[in-house]
């Protein structure tokens, strides 16, 4: 009888501990939730964005790499180390870069392609070409969003600084023109910014849609900034298994990375892409022709060469020809200007003619950037035709 009562006793006293503890906890977190909505009226501290030490503002050009950056950056489930020199150029190791070279430098500008995300710098296109040609003094300029626009304003400045090189070698991606057409303009004392896509009803989001879509938030997920945080971790988290099992016909669904819709890649080879701003495609292309034609006549002018070079997203490998709109305009730009035009198309084609799974062998999965093997083709064709 006693023996009874001495375990009914200790559980109704654990019990009671573990109530008492469970509505401390509620209390706290409550009392946290309280002091959390007063201090950030504007939004979830912990869905606010991560400040990026690698990627900076440029009042001239308008955004570039820290000079002298020792560190990793991520790009999707890869990290990786990154370097970059005095200039705040992308690199093997952090280095001074002098503004005069004792040797024939070379410098390449484009946008996230040329940057190379997601893989060391070893294994980018432009690190392969500076082992290939230890003779050469080698940068690369390129940063993720980069357009004609900038590539006029980034080297400008730099010549302008004192740089001096002997060519610049221009790779122009395929989203060069959606960029031009909405994120790039001139203000009114004709300083280059970058404008800020604002996703609404009635405007395209340049971002593909995600192979598993958003639900709605619960009830709790939109009182409470902590439930909130943990939706949108387990939704990340839904979201990266979805794209490891996701299929090819899954990727490829309208909106999604591989469509044949998605406006960013479309314009190569369909008439109703949309999402290209007031100007539209052709006065979107022709505004790149003209940064181009600036950049150019300045590169001229210091007796400077001008190379220029091209490759294929998946969907140009997918739905377009190898003698792609792309490849044609600015081989026909480069007639008489450039002293070298590289047309990466035909050797990714060819590449695709023999290797039925291309996509994933040459690009990341459920992304349209080059992986380490897409790198070393594209290296391959440049440097066999560089001399």
């Amino acid at each position: 009888m006693s023996m009874s009562w001495s375990r009914k006793n200790s559980a109704y006293k654990l019990f009671r501990i573990l109530f008492i503890n469970f509505g401390l906890l509620v209390s706290l977190v409550v009392v946290a939730e309280i002091v959390l909505h007063l201090v950030y009226t504007g939004g979830n501290p912990f869905l606010a964005p991560v400040k990026n030490e690698l990627r900076v503002r440029d009042a001239q050009y308008t955004h570039g790499l820290k000079p002298n950056f020792n560190g990793f950056d991520a790009w999707g489930s890869n990290i990786v180390p990154i370097f970059t020199n005095s200039l705040g150029f992308r690199d093997a190791a952090v280095r001074s870069v002098p503004m005069t070279a004792d040797r024939k430098r070379v410098i390449f500008i484009g946008d996230s392609f040329t940057e190379s995300p997601g893989v060391p710098y070893q294994q980018s296109f432009v690190g392969l070409f500076a082992q290939a040609f230890p003779a050469l003094d080698v940068l690369n300029a390129g940063v993720s969003s980069y357009a004609p626009s900038v590539y006029y304003e980034k080297l400008k400045y730099f010549i302008d600084a004192g740089l001096k090189f002997d060519e610049a070698v221009v790779y122009i991606d395929i989203s060069d023109i959606q960029d031009e057409g909405v994120f790039y303009s001139y203000d009114q004392n004709g300083v280059l910014q970058m404008g800020v896509f604002q996703p609404t009803a009635n405007v395209c989001s340049p971002v593909p849609r995600p192979p598993l879509p958003q639900p709605p938030k619960r009830w709790w997920e939109k009182v409470s900034y902590v439930a909130e945080f943990f939706g949108q971790m387990r939704y990340s988290a839904e979201v990266a298994r979805a794209l490891e099992r996701a299929t090819f016909e899954d990727l490829s669904k309208s909106g999604v990375v591989y469509s044949p819709d998605y406006t960013r890649a479309s314009w190569t080879y369909s008439d109703n892409s949309s999402c290209y701003g007031p100007l539209g495609i052709d006065a979107s292309i022709d505004k790149a022709k003209k940064q181009l034609d600036r950049l150019y006549e300045l590169l001229s002018s210091r007796g400077i060469a001008l190379s220029v070079g091209v490759y294929p997203w998946p969907q140009q490998l997918l739905y377009d020809v190898e003698n792609s709109r792309q490849a044609r305009i600015w081989r026909d730009w480069c007639a008489g200007k450039c002293r070298k035009f590289f047309d990466h198309f035909p050797d990714f084609f060819a590449y695709k003619a023999q290797d039925p799974d291309f996509i994933r062998s040459l690009y990341f999965w459920g992304d349209f950037h080059f992986n380490a093997k897409g790198n070393a083709l594209l290296a391959q064709g440049l440097i066999k035709n560089y001399e």
